[in-house]
């Protein structure tokens, strides 16, 4: 059999494993996990689907916030196109996506693992011990509670139970991008070169633990394979990741790395940095420096020192984790990547001592080895079949929610609590206050509003008071509160759900969650103010309502004339109000520049107030008719241009190549 044959052979039997785990995950369409960030991940591309073109603002989340903010797109694009081929649910699409996924990382791995080492025996074994086994389950008591058993899969639950399928993507893809650019700085062929390029952009806009891994694994091959001359091969990298994200720009712009870096150290925890944090993280750079300069002195193969600098790092990340230490953002959710890396590192470090034994204790290693993982393929698929379970919605209180506001509340802006806000938007069009993911939000004061209600922390017995005070400033018309008796899975969030009984109109209860109105004058998001009531103060917290106060009262006050604001797409709407002297147009959406306004034909002034809402002071007056859209601004037309540069750079570059390849 030639290695060509053996290599399809191997990704046949893990394709063929990992089928078997995943086959019950293709038939789902919605997930009996409720609490999932899944819910998320469907509602994306079911908008994307609905309103193909229409990518420039999201209105549906923290009050609006430019699209390409909402999430790193590549899985959506997956799930949207294969909706829009195949006529399925964004559910049921999104499902049959990750499962596929789910199956080719495996045979990613065991590519990677065999175009470094050419062993396919080790390879395939690394793969299979990938494919049906958690290490990270094993080495950390939490995480193998948290699986419900140290034996069973994490990677599979993470997908399944945690909704993680942008993560699962990156992994996935990481080992395929890992190899193109190995090929493409040992071949310098230009093919090779368009691959890396393509494939880690891929990797990028999968999933932001993708953006860590990826420089990571350059870097760990960088040291294991050293090329000459040595600069050539890091000036590449460099070369190809800054034409690569150029392309991806306009999907991961410089205002979405800007909001990353805003709030990943208070997303999910505190992960700000301290004098704690930095020892922790010389000490785990230096164990890197050692484990590189120990593989040199033993005369390790350059893949076994490559698969071990790659295994330490999200080892490191984990286990000083879990020790209370972070010296990333979220660092135990790189137990995935170390499920990833770490097998192989393990499984070859093993192989070079079985090469120094006798053949018969290697073969009785082999076969104990070979012997286990056949137990833990059909124990893997057992838990996948308990594991995998579908619900229908219409039992749901995130079902009920949702189309009891799609009936009888159309349009209009509600505070959504707890899990409810994941699946919401995959029910209705309605547009939340808070909802989808903290790490991406733009406008950094509505968390604090969120903080606020949840909590109600030295609120006192005003707590109810600042809540709804929020709740009208921000244009939150109404607030789905889950009770003690609710089925929201475990995100209740409330510390006192029954603070708004008796004070705010209950408008329906049904399982133990309420929806109750906030009274409001309109229910536009568009309001006539006077322009001292413009917020010019960022409040110091929940509780510090003085600078709003003047604005909240403004808009309900029957002295300024009522505005209506209608939405004419996602990214566009009118506002027709009558203005006199002195006045403006509050609107209560977030403000980024790009929001443009026109008004009789002429450009209108467009701001931001403290709070981070848009403030509209056009020069008419009397009846003013007000066209306002979103073009994204100067960043947009910029990330534009730099991506059709990289696109044309490509272009020229794959026809160099093409006529070099010909001309040989």
């Amino acid at each position: 059999m030639t290695g060509r044959s053996r290599a399809w052979l191997g990704v046949l039997l893990l394709m063929l494993v990992n089928l078997a785990i995943a086959a019950k995950l293709f038939g789902v369409e919605y997930s009996a996990y409720n609490g999932s960030i899944e819910g998320t991940f469907i509602a994306i591309p079911r908008i994307m689907a609905k309103y193909p073109g229409q990518w420039l603002w999201w209105p549906f989340w923290n009050a609006g916030l430019p699209f390409e903010d909402v999430y790193l797109p590549f899985t959506h694009w997956l799930v949207a196109g294969f909706s829009l081929l195949t006529r399925l649910s964004a559910a049921r699409s999104y499902h049959m996506v990750a499962a596929g996924i789910y199956v080719c990382s495996a045979p990613a791995v065991f590519w990677m693992a065999l175009e470094f080492s050419r062993r396919w025996g080790a390879s395939l074994i690394a793969a299979l011990v990938y494919s049906c086994v958690s290490v990270s389950a094993l080495l950390v008591p939490a995480i193998g509670v948290d699986a419900g058993g140290a034996l069973n899969l994490r990677r599979l639950q993470v997908l399944v139970f945690y909704g993680e399928t942008p993560h699962t993507a990156a992994l996935a893809l990481l080992p395929v991008a890992v190899v193109c650019f190995s090929r493409a700085l040992t071949t310098r062929q230009v093919k090779w070169q368009l691959l890396a390029g393509g494939m880690s952009a891929c990797v990028v806009l999968s999933n932001a633990f993708g953006i860590v891994m990826l420089p990571v694994a350059l870097v760990c091959w960088l040291m294991a394979f050293p090329l000459r001359p040595w600069w050539r091969a890091p000036l590449t990298v460099a070369a190809i990741g800054i034409v690569a994200y150029c392309w991806i720009s306009p999907w991961l712009s410089p205002s979405m790395i800007r909001a990353i870096r805003a709030n990943a150290p208070t997303t999910g925890g505190d992960f700000r940095y301290t004098e704690r944090t930095w020892i922790a993280l010389v000490l785990v750079a230096g164990g890197f420096l050692l484990l590189w300069l120990a593989t040199r002195l033993f005369r390790a193969s350059s893949h076994l020192r490559f698969f071990l600098l790659l295994g330490y790092v999200p080892t490191g990340i984990v286990l000083t984790g879990y020790l209370g230490t972070a010296i990333i953002p979220q660092p135990l959710r790189y137990q995935s990547e170390m499920d990833l890396v770490l097998p192989i590192a393990l499984v070859f470090a093993g192989a070079s001592i079985l090469d120094r034994v006798p053949a018969r204790l290697r073969a009785a290693v082999v076969a104990a080895v070979i012997g286990g993982l056949g137990f833990q393929a059909v124990h893997s698929v057992l838990y996948a079949r308990h594991l995998i379970r579908s619900v229908e919605p219409s039992g749901l209180g995130e079902y009920q929610i949702a189309r009891w506001m799609e009936t009888h509340r159309p349009g209009e802006r509600a505070f959504i609590s707890g899990s409810n806000s994941f699946l919401y938007n995959v029910f209705t069009d309605n547009p939340q206050l808070t909802g989808g993911h903290d790490q991406h939000t733009v406008n950094t004061f509505i968390p604090i509003v969120g903080f606020t209600i949840y909590s109600g922390m030295n609120a006192g017995d005003r707590d109810a008071e600042y809540s709804i005070f929020w709740l009208k400033a921000f244009g939150a018309h109404l607030i789905s509160v889950p009770g003690p008796g609710s089925n929201d899975y475990y995100y209740k969030g409330f510390v006192h759900p029954g603070k708004f009984e008796g004070v705010l109109p209950l408008l329906w209860r049904s399982g133990g969650s309420s929806i109750y109105e906030v009274p409001a004058r309109s229910a536009s998001l568009a309001h006539v103010i006077p322009a001292s009531a413009i917020v010019t103060r960022t409040p110091k917290h929940g509780l510090d309502i003085a600078p709003v106060e003047a604005y909240v009262a403004a808009l309900d006050d029957p002295a300024y004339p009522p505005a209506t604001l209608r939405w004419k797409g996602l990214s566009e709407a009118e506002i027709e109000a009558t203005l006199r002297p002195g006045e403006v147009i509050g609107v209560q959406v977030t403000y980024e520049r790009g929001w443009e306004a026109w008004a009789n034909g002429k450009p209108q002034r467009v701001f931001g107030d403290a709070i981070g809402q848009m403030v509209i002071a056009p020069d008419c007056l009397g009846p003013c008719r007000v066209s306002l859209r979103y073009t994204g601004g100067w960043e947009h037309r910029a990330t534009r241009t730099m991506s059709l540069a990289a696109m044309l750079v490509g272009i020229a570059l794959g026809w160099k190549g093409r006529r070099a390849a010909v001309s040989a």
